[in-house]
């Protein structure tokens, strides 16, 4: 799903994992190597999704976030104690790295994604006024994620060079339709729940447009800080070669 989950999955092939893969490319792999970087990363994305022993990697799916603000000109929602799971079936494609390891650019595709949690709504869905409180569930099909990210490389305490993630930006775009259940809107009447959830049904894709940034970039950021972190413990010389 992104360019943290993409790195990680490159430091624990030095260490833990790599024992047991049974096979997969030869590290390091050559920063401008698409074929072995995407070999790599689609081998090792469901071992860090699901934690990895001995070392401090918490699993990251089910992934938690504790709040999701979308403040829009619309409409202002808030998602708390969500959960989102799903991950662990995405894959990654067209990578590109460039030498100079300032940019990486790639897809995340994944087949089905969902998120329940607590919500806060109020203002326009599009066209429709939209109130309430109360649990969520949101059930996606196929979706795409594609990932601009910066980054930068420095000096660890042993003088070998770490990489960081500097910054990111996302473009993501809902494939297939995607099932909504918003509990208590407009206080529990079900005419007008109904009707807003007919529209959001028949109308997913617009609905995924207008809602969707806030709920990928504050997954994103939680993925971000822990990656970061661990990157200051794996020199970039036992992943890539530069």
């Amino acid at each position: 799903m992104f360019i943290t989950l993409f790195f990680t999955i490159f430091c624990l092939s030095t260490g833990i994992l790599s024992s047991s893969i049974p096979s997969g490319p030869t590290l390091p792999c050559d920063i401008t190597d698409e074929s072995c970087v995407t070999k790599l990363a689609n081998i090792l994305l469901p071992h860090l999704l699901t934690g990895v022993q001995g070392i401090e990697l918490p699993s990251i799916d089910p992934l938690y976030v504790d709040e999701v603000v979308g403040d829009l000109s619309i409409l202002k929602y808030k998602f708390n104690n969500s959960t989102v799971l799903g991950f662990h079936n995405c894959k990654a494609s067209n990578i590109k790295l460039d030498k100079e390891f300032t940019k990486l650019n790639y897809d995340f595709i994944c087949p089905q994604l969902s998120m329940t949690g607590i919500y806060e709504i109020k203002g326009r869905l599009i066209l429709l006024p939209v109130e309430g409180n109360g649990d969520f569930k949101m059930t996606t099909g196929k979706y795409l994620i594609h990932v601009e990210s910066e980054l930068k490389k420095s000096k660890g305490k042993t003088d070998k060079i770490h990489g960081h993630i500097k910054n990111f930006k996302l473009k993501c775009e809902a494939l297939e339709p995607i099932y909504f259940d918003f509990k208590n809107l407009f206080n529990g009447q079900k005419d007008l729940s109904d009707a807003v959830h007919k529209f959001a049904h028949e109308n997913w894709q617009e609905v995924a447009n207008l809602v969707q940034d806030p709920v990928f970039y504050a997954s994103m950021k939680i993925i971000v800080t822990a990656t970061n972190k661990y990157l200051k413990h794996v020199p970039l010389e036992e992943i890539l070669s530069l």
